[in-house]
């Protein structure tokens, strides 16, 4: 046991003891397993330090991308309900205008005041409701069967012919017994490689809606949401009862109009005035651009087409048939607003079928049946695309015939 002649000289041997122990760790090692041992848990520190920092960095880059897509996914969907937000303020302003500025403020007969309120209520509430149903109402897709799944789709995708593509939609067409009539202008069963899905007749994808959408009409900005089989009916009645509203508004709105120019006081103040001039100028320019629309709707309708058929007529296995479904002017408005003539004006659903099963004008379906008896006979197809071949077609339209005729 060491000993110490005063208490200072202790202390001081304390002192000199802590520092050989604190420089003990950082001093190399004469044992040459010792220095390999620390170069080997350095090297592991900074190999540990690396991979953490590239982490870090990693994930700040995948995080930037992704707050970079939310932002992009929300910025468009703003956009998107920007002229949803503008008509439903100009609704606002002209109930505003009319009821309060017009009927309150300006109309001094109270019989007159009371007619054009009673008038003006209904008008505006169909217009609405029909506005709500055409936006709200949820899309229709094609039903399950239709999907392929990921296996399928990777063997359609990845095909290394066009017959080879042609022959595996067809199988999947039988297999699952789906009532497909129309065709891809190649002459191949219709199929979406985004939804992996083989498409009915008249459905096809919606690039805004990002899905296969039945009876695809066309995408409408101002309702924010497809035109299509589930809400075609309330499009038509919402395009009817805006045109209805608007020229119910211009026509009673126009006394007040002549007024305005004439400078005869009949407001309470000039701008109860100017809120008169600026909801008839409104509402014929709505009447104006609605009617258009409406009435090219109805003809359609007359026809039954949809807005993209009209330019790109459908093509069935003899080849495109503008009139392929056209059933006469009365069927084709009954298959839109049903038989009820009462509920065919109420935004409720009366459209017949499911949007999946349509029937085909009888002098198609004649000429189909037709060349279905004469193709043992006939060595060719001259109707058929150049690049299908004549009997693949001819078996490929000798079942979908027979779908077609069992479905009717």
């Amino acid at each position: 046991m060491t000993n110490y002649s005063s208490s200072s000289d202790l202390i001081t041997s304390i002192h000199q003891e802590d520092e050989n122990i604190d420089l003990e760790p950082l001093l190399p090692s004469s044992d040459p397993s010792s220095n390999a041992t620390y170069l080997l848990r350095e090297q592991r520190q900074q190999d540990s330090q690396s991979f953490y920092s590239m982490f870090i960095s990693r994930m700040k880059r995948f995080h930037c991308a992704m707050s970079l897509r939310s932002s992009r996914t929300c910025c468009f969907e703003t956009l998107k309900s920007i002229p949803v937000v503008f008509i439903l303020a100009i609704v606002a302003w002209s109930y505003y205008a009319y009821v309060v500025q017009m009927c309150i403020l300006t109309i001094d007969s109270v019989p007159k005041k009371i007619i054009y309120l009673l008038l003006y209520h209904p008008l505006l509430f169909l217009f609405l409701w029909s506005y709500y149903r055409t936006m709200f109402k949820p899309l229709a897709g094609p039903p399950s069967e239709f999907y392929v799944g990921e296996a399928e789709g990777e063997r359609i995708a990845t095909a290394q012919t066009l017959d080879e593509r042609r022959a595996t939609l067809l199988r999947l067409c039988r297999r699952a017994n789906l009532p497909v009539l129309t065709r891809h202008f190649d002459g191949s069963i219709r199929y979406c490689f985004t939804c992996q899905c083989i498409k009915p007749d008249r459905a096809h994808h919606c690039s805004v809606c990002g899905k296969c959408v039945l009876k695809y009409d066309h995408h409408c900005p101002w309702t924010n949401s497809c035109i299509s089989y589930a809400n075609y009916k309330f499009f038509v009645l919402f395009l009817g009862w805006a045109l209805m509203f608007c020229g119910y508004v211009a026509a009673t709105s126009l006394e007040y109009f002549i007024l305005f120019w004439q400078d005869i006081p009949n407001a309470k103040s000039t701008g109860g005035k100017f809120h008169l001039l600026f909801l008839f100028f409104a509402s014929v320019m709505f009447a104006i651009s609605v009617s258009s629309l409406f009435f090219y709707h109805l003809y359609l309708t007359a026809k039954n087409r949809t807005t993209l058929e009209s330019f790109r007529a459908p093509i069935f296995a003899d080849g495109p048939q503008k009139e392929g479904f056209n059933l006469g002017c009365k069927q084709n408005f009954q298959e839109i607003f049903g038989n009820d003539l009462l509920k065919a004006f109420i935004p409720i659903s009366t459209t017949r079928g499911d949007g999946v099963h349509y029937q085909v004008n009888s002098t198609l379906l004649g000429g189909l049946r037709q060349q279905q008896e004469q193709t043992s006979h006939a060595s060719t197809d001259v109707l058929l695309p150049l690049d299908t071949p004549p009997n693949s077609m001819n078996n490929d339209r000798n079942y979908l015939l027979s779908e077609t005729s069992n479905n009717r």
